[in-house]
């Protein structure tokens, strides 16, 4: 009895030798993918904005492409690909419109609301030079038109208000449209006080009051022919910027344009625009609110482009 227990020991110890000499055997599999399919958002232009009131930079930062570099509750400046706006070409519906601040508090996106646009166009790198030599892309600001129809009045008044700054918000709309004839006008005033951060912190100097007014018309001159005028007017005041030395007492900016459009103009051209515009900001940087400042420096800034 004694020696068939030795004897199967032993058996079982020479088959484990013989198993652990055995090569190892790789568990990992390897697999050739044949396609690889990336899912990702939609460009901000195919979006519809949810909320009605938000701030363009608000609307700007739905996009995976764009980032906003922050410097209070207001005029955050717009990066794509992360570049900055000094190597991205920012337009309005098109035009040409340049900053009047040194340090870059007043990006283009500031002189606008959510209710003068229609859309917002992005592309990167050299397909943004429809509009200007740029490296990063180009962001235009497209604006809000009517078609000719006949639909007559239409009319609608938004109000929002944030917990967060105690921020106001008042919106309004009235347009009117006929088979050869169009014209929209939208208000919208925003008011904020200093926001507060995670654990109730008061962020101090960052409130801000804006205004904004536009109108646009239409004529339709005759079967593919229109002539369109735009008149946009946006002043902020009081603008607190909490990560710099300098707030805003004034930022106010003119746009305007007259366009002449031909639609189906030739057989490989859909649209043909011919647009004359003019362009004027005042900016005023201001730091005579601040506390504990040895030297007061004020630093106006104008700019004006037409084209």
């Amino acid at each position: 009895m004694i020696n068939k227990i030795i004897l199967g020991l032993f058996l079982n110890f020479v088959t484990f030798l013989i198993k652990a000499q055995e090569a190892p055997i790789d568990s990992i599999l390897t697999v050739d993918l044949e396609e690889v399919i990336v899912i990702s958002r939609e460009e901000l232009n195919n979006q519809r904005q949810v909320k009605p009131l938000a701030s363009v930079d608000d609307y700007l930062e739905k996009s995976q492409k764009v980032t906003m570099i922050k410097r209070g509750n207001y005029a955050w400046e717009p990066a794509m690909n992360n570049m900055s706006s000094e190597r991205l070409k920012v337009t309005i519906d098109g035009m040409q419109i340049f900053g009047a601040c040194t340090d870059k508090m007043d990006p283009i996106t500031s002189y606008v609301d959510i209710s003068n646009l229609s859309e917002v166009s992005l592309k990167s790198g050299q397909q943004g030079s429809e509009h200007g030599a740029t490296i990063g892309g180009g962001i235009d600001l497209k604006l809000k038109k009517s078609e000719f129809e006949q639909e007559g009045w239409d009319m609608g008044l938004d109000s929002g208000f944030e917990s967060n700054g105690a921020a106001k918000i008042l919106s309004g709309a009235f347009n009117w449209s006929e088979n050869k004839f169009y014209f929209n006008s939208d208000i919208i005033y925003r008011n904020s006080d200093n926001y507060f951060a995670g654990g109730g912190e008061e962020i101090e100097y960052s409130q801000y009051e804006k205004f904004n007014i536009s109108t646009s018309a239409g004529f339709k001159l005759a079967e593919k022919g229109s002539l369109l005028a735009t008149l946009i007017y946006d002043k902020a005041t009081d603008v607190g910027y909490p990560a710099l030395p300098m707030d805003v007492s004034r930022a106010t900016a003119l746009i305007s344009s007259v366009t002449y459009e031909i639609a189906d103009f030739r057989d490989h051209i859909n649209n043909w625009e011919t647009k004359l515009y003019f362009n004027s900001i005042e900016h005023v940087m201001d730091d005579t609110k601040r506390e504990n400042v040895a030297i007061h420096m004020d630093m106006p800034g104008w700019s004006d482009t037409y084209g």
